[in-house]
């Protein structure tokens, strides 16, 4: 495992000018011992400076002064960007296959987890509270002289400091007598920044557009032309949304337009619930512990399982309320992009329809293997059972219940 990452995997994170920096692939090393044993930056890079394994593995002279922590947190930042993370992490697995530790043939398994946002849980009140402040702030920074002819006094109470600080009106009506007048002071400054007057940068400000999308999601017209705040999704609406068929309930066109007669927040799948996170989505899903809900998204993770060591050789990272099997398809195309062929792909029930198991055959030579759906518990409307059918497995051959 000699020289796991190299300067050249990281050439295209950096500019070609300017001072020389530390070098990426030190600094990705220092990320995996301190990953290894669960270390703040602080501690990391103390180890850096202090620690002989740590200048052992690093390759660093015994005098070496290290560096000051925050430069692992401006490492992640960069990392973060689109697919570098899969890329050093497909970098990895070629050093296994080349190690004898993973095997491009054979078997791999795959199950999702649900990874947290790194967001606080708002309520809808919150949400647009929130939401407008952090566009004041932007636009404020980009043309504070602009900006401040539009300020009234009471904007400084309202939006001066973070939302979950604030204390929200108590009752019904006086909540929402609050929500109009943060909807009527967003429409104000999203018409002033869209007017022909506004400087063009404005309406590319990344908080512009999420205020404007919170504020479609959250507010409507009615056809008076008073601005209105959507109501929350009833349960009756859960409920057909439920019954839907998997791949349908999925798609956008099903899942977010609200029925204008009703007004209600969209779905769960294009929601936004943060202004600083605005990929990050509610979802839940029933465990064997019973139903786990989150707020974030749905991670993949793909691993060798036949003989020698389990490794994790591909991740696919989805919002969180899409469904396993929407996943399958980049799943198995990754797989393959990576060099894996010829595969038994062990999945859990999610991934799991007759659909599937032929597309991966026939599509990437995958074998797909797994337990087979359970009828519903709850029937609301009368058919057949699998329990109705019968196989004959020597014949190749199923019974319909006509015979």
């Amino acid at each position: 495992m000699d020289e796991l990452f190299t300067d050249e995997h990281f050439a295209d994170w950096y500019p070609v000018d300017g001072r020389q920096g530390l070098s990426p692939a030190r600094l990705a090393m220092v990320s995996v011992l301190q990953y290894a044993e669960n270390l703040t930056d602080r501690q990391a890079a103390e180890a850096v400076r202090c620690r002989l394994d740590w200048k052992y593995c690093l390759g660093l002279e015994l005098d070496d002064s290290g560096f000051d922590h925050s430069v692992l947190s401006e490492f992640r930042d960069r990392m973060a960007q689109g697919d570098r993370a899969d890329r050093l992490l497909a970098v990895m697995v070629d050093h296994l296959v080349a190690a004898g530790f993973v095997k491009r043939r054979g078997a791999v398994r795959t199950d999702s987890t649900h990874v947290l946002a790194a967001i606080r849980k708002l309520s809808r009140v919150e949400l647009v509270t929130e939401t407008l402040r952090a566009a004041l702030e932007q636009v404020s920074l980009a043309d504070e002289a602009w900006l401040a002819p539009l300020i009234t006094a009471d904007w400084a109470d309202r939006y001066g400091r973070p939302a979950i600080y604030h204390r929200l009106p108590k009752g019904k009506a006086a909540l929402e007598e609050y929500v109009l007048q943060v909807g009527a002071d967003g429409m104000r400054l999203l018409r002033a920044i869209f007017s022909d007057q506004a400087p063009p940068r404005l309406r590319t400000l990344p908080q512009v557009d999420i205020l404007r999308r919170v504020w479609v999601q959250q507010y409507w017209f009615d056809s008076s032309g008073r601005q209105r705040w959507r109501e929350p999704k009833s349960t009756k609406d859960r409920l057909s949304r439920r019954n839907m068929p998997r791949r349908a309930a999925s798609r956008p066109e099903a899942a977010g337009r609200p029925d204008p007669d009703k007004a209600s927040v969209p779905w769960a799948s294009i929601e936004i619930i943060s202004p600083y996170d605005v990929e990050a989505h509610y979802s839940q899903k029933l465990t064997a512990s019973g139903q786990k809900e989150w707020i974030g998204y749905r991670d993949h993770q793909s691993e060798t399982c036949g003989d020698g060591p389990h490794l994790i050789v591909q991740v696919t990272t989805r919002p969180a309320p899409e469904q396993d099997i929407d996943a399958l398809e980049q799943i198995h195309q990754n797989l393959v992009r990576q060099g894996f062929t010829d595969l038994e792909h062990f999945v859990d029930t999610g991934y799991i329809t007759p659909e599937s198991i032929d597309h991966a055959q026939r599509t990437h030579g995958v074998v797909l293997t797994g337990p087979v759906r359970a009828d519903p518990r709850a029937r609301e409307h009368p058919g057949f059972t699998k329990a109705d059918f019968m196989p004959d497995w020597q014949a190749r051959t199923l019974t319909c219940p006509r015979g």
